[in-house]
Formats: C-alpha cells, sequence, structure tokens
C-alpha cells in the first residue's frame, strides 16, 4: 500500500511549542501552520499550553507601556520564547 504524498509527518510536542509564538503573532503559514493546528487539535496537553500562551501574550501587549513597566515586558517575552 502506497503512502500518501500528501500527509504530513506529525509534529511533536517540542516542534508545537516552539512554534507558538510565530502562530500568535501570525508569521506562520502554510503547512507549517496546517500542523500546528492539526496538533493543537489533538493534543490536549499542547492546546492547554497554546492558550495559556496565547492569553499571557495578549495581557503582555495589553500593558500600558512605559519605562516603568519595560523590565518585566521584556522578561516576560524572555520566558515565552524559551518555552
Amino acid at each position: 500500500m502506497k503512502k500518501n504524498k500528501e500527509a504530513a509527518k506529525a509534529i511533536n510536542c517540542e516542534e508545537a511549542v516552539m512554534s507558538f509564538n510565530d502562530f500568535i503573532d501570525n508569521y506562520l503559514k502554510g503547512k507549517a501552520r496546517d500542523e500546528l493546528v492539526k496538533h493543537i487539535s489533538e493534543c490536549r496537553h499542547c492546546f492547554e499550553r497554546f492558550e495559556f500562551e496565547q492569553l499571557l501574550k495578549s495581557k503582555v501587549h495589553q500593558l500600558p507601556m512605559s519605562k516603568k513597566n519595560q523590565p518585566l515586558i521584556s522578561r516576560i517575552e524572555k520566558m515565552i520564547a524559551s518555552l
């Protein structure tokens, strides 16, 4: 039986998490975006983590920009990027 060439290699949880920020920022396109959507629709753990990161990033962007908040914003963005 032939394997379908269109069948995408499923991404794993680590690859999914690495793609979250690009997806949230709308930089992830085409096949990579489709693979992530498929993964988070099938993996409850990644779905919950994705929802958390999406909410966190949204809240960070809602913070008023001031010199006082910038160190906190930078720390949170670094934490998100390292996940």
